[in-house]
């Protein structure tokens, strides 16, 4: 289990460092932080996927040696790197996509839009995936809160996507979006979510 979690989260990383810097070695700078959290991120979208997946089959009475609680801690993991390095450079040198041109250059650049959408259901998600991990609440509930976690991170995802388009060129090694990739993983989550029968990823089986 830990092995196949650590090559997901390895994977994910390599694939952002293809995409990001294989074509545009420039960036390699921006690997520590930049390049890594976009591989963290996608890593966290699958395992994600992978517990739900898990859960779903137990629920359909399919004897499976993988535990979902694991994936799902997994994905928690990665959403708690996440946050704060998305936090410390969130400005238009980074996320540029997300900012409006300021009127007065003397003047922070307020977020667009759609860049505020993304911070809103990121945050709503965290929220709720905080929440479903408390003592005391019912098995019922936490498949609901489950449910309303993957939706809020689905169109986290979407939102970005909307915000920084496909961009599949050479300057992205022709790979397909990584918020593309993590939107397929995160929907496929929540449609396991949704199918699972008293489903409970957050608990192990």
């Amino acid at each position: 289990m830990l092995r196949s979690i650590l090559s997901i989260y390895a994977a994910s990383v390599v694939y952002s460092v293809v995409r990001y810097i294989v074509f545009m070695p420039k960036n390699l700078e921006h690997l520590p932080v930049f390049v890594v959290n976009k591989g963290v991120s996608m890593a966290a979208a699958l395992c994600f996927a992978a517990g739900f997946h898990h859960a779903w089959r137990k629920s359909q009475g399919v004897r499976s040696a993988a535990d979902p609680a694991s994936w799902f801690r997994a994905g928690v993991f990665g959403v708690v790197w996440h946050i704060p390095i998305s936090l410390a450079i969130l400005n238009p040198a980074y996320f540029g996509e997300f900012f409006r041109d300021a009127a007065d250059p003397a003047v922070p650049p307020r977020m667009t839009f759609a860049g505020e959408m993304v911070f809103l259901f990121g945050g709503l998600a965290a929220a709720l995936i905080f929440l479903s991990l408390r003592s005391g609440v019912s098995a019922q509930s936490r498949r609901l809160i489950s449910v309303a976690a993957m939706a809020a991170l689905a169109l986290h995802v979407l939102s970005m996507g909307y915000s920084r388009g496909l961009n599949i060129n050479a300057g992205h090694a022709y790979l397909p979006p990584m918020w593309l990739l993590s939107t397929i993983a995160v929907l496929l989550a929540l449609w396991w979510a949704v199918s699972a029968r008293e489903a409970n990823p957050s608990q192990s089986g």
